[in-house]
């Protein structure tokens, strides 16, 4: 019996060392195909890579490229202020200076007022006594004036 057992101790493990190879040779078939399928994928991963650094790289140029149009338009921007600063400094100068003439046109035509009210009356008809009463000036005046509108309305 003891041979017995011997053999079939021998043929079980004879079969257990069999069935242990075939499911080693099945495993090591499903990770080689894994290792495939991995290998592929670094592959493709590297060449995505290397795609994306390409990308990078044309990005990286066209930033540096903005960046001196950036640089170059700030520049321009600039000197467009200082000048237009400076035009707004004259122009607000030659303001200031029409805005005194201005003023003295005014103050000069207070004077002129009575005169201009004067010859409207003449205008209208008014007689001498009128026109001194309402303009306030002396009798010679109106009557120079008086005069002076007669001779325009028969050269018109």
């Amino acid at each position: 019996m003891s041979l017995l057992i011997v053999s079939i101790i021998s043929v079980l493990s004879l079969f257990f060392t069999l069935l242990l190879s075939i499911i080693l040779f099945v495993s090591l078939k499903k990770y080689k195909e894994k290792v495939t399928l991995l290998d592929i994928q670094v592959q493709s991963t590297s060449y995505l890579v290397n795609e994306l650094e390409i990308l990078n790289n044309k990005i990286q140029q066209q930033l540096d490229q903005l960046f001196m149009v950036s640089d170059k338009t700030s520049l321009e921007n600039s000197q467009i202020s200082k000048q237009l600063e400076h035009r707004i400094k004259t122009l607000q100068s030659q303001i200031v200076e029409q805005e005194q003439r201005i003023n003295q046109w005014q103050d000069s035509q207070g004077q002129d007022k009575f005169y201009n009210r004067a010859f409207k009356l003449a205008g209208k008809g008014a007689g001498i006594e009128e026109i001194m009463s309402e303009c306030e000036l002396p009798r010679a005046e109106v009557e120079m004036l008086l005069s002076v509108y007669q001779q325009r309305s028969r050269t018109q």
